[in-house]
């Protein structure tokens, strides 16, 4: 019960990323028999009865069946109750039609194995995959029954894989594979040797003994299977030791990562000057905006960055949803990328209008190039926020937990070949920390620290009212950038400044949103089924739909 536990936790993260199990069927194998009948003439008569348990509508069962190289399957057909089933074969596939929704159905399956048994001189050899690797579904209590054609004595017996050490000879030689639980993605080749006498009407394979052979196999399994135990157990004593060394190193790193920031938060605190206004620090607004969004710049920043060349007297106003050229001769890179980006190719290039953005895309031709404008024009914002020093270069505590990471990998790979998945689970978890770690740590340098302290309280509030006028349109542009601004508001019979670059901006930014929209919504697509591994190629599984 641990083992399904644990693996079903381990595949949470692959199903939580995988869209096929999005609109897959709800269902467990509860109980899986299969009989095979051995027949004088070396053929194979198997019976299934599969029981389901269903969640939800389904519109019936699969059962994938890969014969062996030389064999193949036959007369196959299904049925419930004695009712018999639509059956439709697709690529090795059968699926069996019978539909419903939160039942419990048991059903039969029926077919025959041609060439299923391998006749030598001295023994007969029924060596099969009832299923492998390819399977998709867990077996919740699988019995595998192989019986002779008449009451004999077995020569040999055993399973591999997931069959191993489940089989049981009773008497008149039926041997039961009792395999209990048997998870997806498995192989488990089972293997019943009787009397060759017993297949008289069976051509022969080849004239050869082959009784010590297998008996050989058997022994060369047995002390693979011994060896493999030892080995289990040695990586079950070594795996506490192995993942408490990589717990404490990343505990260690986190510990030190810790440390730097919150001595670096004390020197900025012991830094600051206490003054009420706007940070004087040369970074433009744009880039400001950036720096508190982790780089994520929307089109409410746009907006802000449009008229704050409007406020820096790049540009003038013409009316409530135009502007013109004044100077050219700007501070900052995206500042020129985005005067030359709506001026030049929007607008007529001296002039730029909400109504020539509306003009600019409707064409879809123009879609492209106005989201490759965009991109470089928030490359540029980050580009100058990222020159100013505000995160630390010294990058030894992420590269350590990186490299960490990269040693750690290996040791989910061989935990669950060595049987340890509990230990595998949480290495995973660890892995992922790591590597979330070595990724999300950048540590804000003084300055960092001392602008984003300065700029948090000013995302929302109207405290900056009371500031210098230099400052208080800046204060309002940031907060426009950062999206807290409600655009919609009644400036009322205020005649302050910054009540104009308010109206400005929501006729600005609805403007943007528009254009975003109409570009998205045309550039915005995209689009994305053998052999066995069993015993001589051979294989199979189940499934529902």
């Amino acid at each position: 019960m641990m083992k399904k536990i644990l693996i079903g936790l381990f595949m949470i993260i692959i199903i939580a990323a995988s869209p096929t199990y999005a609109l897959a069927v709800d269902f467990e194998i509860d109980q899986t028999e299969i009989h095979a009948e051995l027949q004088e003439n070396g053929e194979v008569k198997v019976s299934e009865s599969h029981t389901y348990s269903f969640e939800g509508e389904f519109n019936g069962i699969t059962r994938s069946l890969i014969p062996k190289e030389g064999t193949s399957i036959t007369n196959f057909h299904a049925s419930e109750n004695g009712n018999d089933l639509k059956v439709e074969l697709e690529d090795e596939i059968y699926k069996i039609h019978r539909s419903g929704e939160d039942e419990e159905v048991t059903i039969q399956l029926f077919y025959t194995i041609k060439n299923g048994i391998d006749v030598y001189s001295d023994v007969a050899d029924f060596y099969w995959p009832f299923f492998d690797e390819s399977n998709e579904s867990t077996y919740e209590n699988l019995t595998i029954f192989v019986e002779p054609p008449a009451p004999a004595e077995v020569k040999a017996a055993y399973g591999e894989e997931e069959a191993y050490n489940t089989e049981e000879v009773q008497t008149g030689g039926l041997v039961v594979f009792a395999m209990g639980e048997v998870p997806d993605g498995r192989n488990g080749n089972i293997r019943v040797t009787y009397d060759s006498d017993l297949f008289s009407a069976a051509a022969l394979t080849n004239d050869q003994d082959m009784l010590s052979a297998i008996q050989s196999d058997k022994a060369e399994l047995d002390a693979n299977m011994a060896a493999k135990a030892k080995q289990e157990e040695r990586w079950g004593n070594w795996a506490p030791y192995i993942f408490s060394t990589f717990l404490i190193i990343a505990l260690l790193l986190t510990i030190i990562g810790w440390r730097k920031r919150t001595e670096t938060r004390r020197e900025a605190q012991r830094q600051e000057s206490g003054g009420m206004n706007f940070p004087k620090e040369k970074l433009s607004l744009p880039a400001m905006i950036a720096f508190m969004k982790g780089g994520y710049l929307t089109n409410e920043a746009l907006t802000s960055a449009l008229l704050d060349l409007y406020r820096k007297g790049y540009i003038e106003k013409i009316s409530d949803q135009g502007f013109r050229v004044v100077s050219r001769n700007t501070e900052y890179s995206h500042e020129d990328h985005l005067m030359d980006w709506l001026f030049h190719q929007i607008g007529d290039g001296e002039t730029f209008s909400t109504k020539d953005l509306e003009e600019y895309t409707k064409n879809k031709e123009n879609h492209t190039a106005y989201q490759e404008n965009f991109q470089k024009w928030q490359e540029e914002v980050k580009k100058e926020y990222k020159q100013l020093s505000l995160f630390e270069r010294s990058t030894r505590t992420r590269w350590g937990a990186l490299v960490l990471a990269l040693v750690l990998l290996p040791f989910l790979i061989i935990f669950p070949i060595f049987g340890q998945l509990a230990w595998m689970f949480f290495s995973l978890l660890l892995f992922i920390y790591l590597i979330g770690f070595a990724i999300a740590y950048q540590p804000l340098t003084i300055l960092g620290h001392r602008l984003k302290k300065d700029l948090k309280p000013l995302k929302k509030g109207d405290d900056w009212k009371t500031w210098e006028k230099e400052d208080q349109i800046p204060a309002l542009l940031y907060q426009i950038g950062l999206g807290t601004r409600d655009l919609a508001a009644s400036p009322g019979m205020n005649t302050n400044d910054w009540v104009i670059f308010l109206i400005l901006a929501g006729t600005l930014n609805n403007s943007f949103d528009s254009a975003n929209h109409h570009v998205s919504a045309s550039t915005n697509s995209g689009g994305f089924s053998g052999s066995g591994t069993g015993v001589g190629g051979g294989g199979g599984g189940s499934g529902a739909f």
